[in-house]
């Protein structure tokens, strides 16, 4: 048994639906996936009712784009409780912010002379999460690059014409954001750190976990953030980061295969999970 604990959908800046999600990794031989779509938990229900039709069982997830010391730290939440109302409120606080932002990188473009509209950019998402890559998608469509990683480069990517800072948390708030809602902390893709000193500061302040396996860590890194895992009593875990072919350049599925022991010592760290059993659809 197999799972893959770092997936994105159409809820965020994926291109397919929870439920496509869902059914593209039991066809690629999944046991067990956990949906982590960015700052948001909009489609946790649709891929947990997804997993009883299909047979394959899902942990609700979110993944926070968190910003210290100069570079972003993401940090992923398992077995979270979507439905509590100060924790949904939290996101949908976050989710006006970036919307406002989207906003203001459209405003850049179209002074740099590239026309594309709100309505362009909701031809690949919705209203509800509208993040840089569906504004690289509708920059596709119109011709003005060739692909999503040449928006980025050229314009809409850290340092570019378009770029717009946004508000992000800071790693130590989701960490207590997740741990207030009973979910499980762990610190995402560590070897795309540009410094992983914080890695000591995290765990100071109640990191769970770390993500040793992903799709772009090196060799190198799997063996480096093993022994930190071993170093912080940290547990494991390890994803593809999977958000469809057209934003990742290629099938990220079934690159990273997860053994199921690992989700059973997530399991153990989980405090809402006795309570949800059902709901989660836990073995």
């Amino acid at each position: 048994m197999f799972a893959d604990l770092h997936m994105h959908s159409k809820a965020s800046d994926g291109t397919n639906s929870p439920r496509e999600v869902v059914r593209l990794a039991r066809a690629h031989g999944l046991s067990c996936i956990a949906l982590t779509d960015h700052d948001t938990v909009d489609g946790l229900q649709e891929a947990i009712e997804a997993s009883f039709e299909l047979g394959i069982e899902v942990i609700p997830g979110i993944e926070f784009n968190c910003y210290y010391k100069d570079q972003e730290v993401h940090i992923l939440g398992y077995y979270i409780d979507y439905e509590d109302r100060g924790f949904v409120d939290k996101l949908e606080e976050m989710k006006k912010l970036r919307n406002d932002r989207a906003r203001a990188i459209l405003k850049k473009l179209n002074d740099l002379g590239i026309k594309i509209t709100i309505e362009d950019v909701l031809e690949f998402t919705s209203e509800k999460f509208i993040g840089r890559p569906h504004i690289a998608r509708a920059m596709v469509k119109k011709n003005y690059v060739e692909s999503v990683k040449e928006a980025f480069e050229k314009y809409i990517g850290v340092g570019g014409p378009a770029y717009v800072e946004r508000y992000r948390i800071t790693p130590m708030e989701a960490i207590d954001l997740i741990l207030e809602n009973g979910g499980v902390p762990v610190l995402a893709h560590p070897g795309l750190l540009s410094d992983d000193s914080v890695i000591e500061e995290l765990v100071k302040r109640n990191l769970v976990g770390i993500e040793v396996f992903h799709s772009k860590h090196t060799e190198r890194d799997v063996e480096k953030y093993y022994e930190k895992a071993k170093q912080y009593n940290l547990i494991i875990t390890g994803g593809s980061d999977f958000h469809g072919i057209e934003v990742d350049g290629r099938d990220l599925l079934g690159t990273v295969k997860l053994d199921y022991k690992y989700v059973e010592i997530l399991k153990s760290k989980a405090r809402n999970l006795d309570r949800n059993l059902k709901t989660y659809k836990l073995k």
